[in-house]
């Protein structure tokens, strides 16, 4: 029987709780989640949000983007539209909330959105200071479909893991990984295939697939032996995956030293 991926809650525990939420994160953590994946953006006063659209109508119902409002503005809001009955509201986080709200051995994707260029040298330039601050680099991987961001942020800091995003065969994902210096491809589950995987290897990648739903796909993948499994079900993929019989390989990390008091 193949080891198990970890499991990475998708923007926290989307299918269970508001997405891109404290309350999702924490419901992740909850189910036993490994690993949390999240969208980066940035407000008006130059705070990391996490938020997935440009604008807030789809989760809030009001019409703004994210860039014109401030921090405290978003937090203020109720993300909870469109997403499965929760009891309470709860607005859109500043993404070090949200490393608050996570227990020191979490480890996190952060997306980056493509935007305009003088938004993302924004967005690397904070995340940078906010990872190397909070000494986080050993659990985080920033992610994006954004070639030159990537490229961007390994001259800055060549140090941060990163990851490509790939959904479609047609991109390449090897070669596009290969090309902006990545250490992780991100790839949509239906791309994975023992060749994608044996190739992949081969060059020192490791490979994270999403947004996995279905118990018999992530079977498959565990098959194949990718790294992660991105789902909006951490509960039952947890329940799953940590079922008799198992050889979990996920191994959490002991909680660094240095992070003690920082939640």
């Amino acid at each position: 029987m193949p080891s198990s991926p970890a499991i990475i809650g998708h923007r926290g525990a989307r299918g269970e709780a508001p997405e891109n939420t404290l309350a999702g994160f924490r419901q992740a953590v909850n189910a036993g989640a490994q690993g949390i994946e999240l969208d980066v953006r940035l407000s008006s006063d130059h705070h990391l949000v996490v938020l997935h659209d440009r604008n807030v109508q789809r989760t809030t119902g009001h019409r703004n983007a994210a860039r014109w409002m401030t921090r405290a503005e978003l937090g203020g809001l109720d993300a909870r539209q469109g997403s499965p009955g929760w009891h309470s509201p709860t607005g859109v986080p500043s993404l070090e909330e949200v490393i608050d709200a996570c227990p020191a051995n979490m480890s996190f994707q952060l997306e980056v959105k493509a935007a305009r260029r003088s938004t993302l040298e924004r967005i690397a330039d904070e995340l940078i200071q906010l990872i190397d601050r909070r000494n986080l680099a050993g659990r985080v991987i920033v992610s994006s479909s954004h070639k030159p961001f990537l490229r961007e942020l390994g001259r800055r800091a060549p140090h941060l893991h990163r990851g490509h995003v790939c959904r479609r065969r047609y991109r390449q994902p090897l070669r596009g990984t290969a090309a902006v210096g990545a250490d992780w491809l991100i790839v949509h589950h239906s791309l994975a295939s023992a060749a994608l995987v044996r190739r992949a290897r081969t060059r020192g990648l490791k490979i994270s697939t999403w947004t996995v739903n279905d118990l018999a796909e992530a079977e498959r993948l565990a098959e194949l032996e990718v790294d992660s499994i991105i789902t909006d079900f951490p509960s039952a993929m947890v329940a799953h995956f940590r079922g008799p019989g198992r050889n979990n390989r996920y191994h959490p990390p002991p909680p660094d030293p240095r992070d003690e008091g920082d939640l």
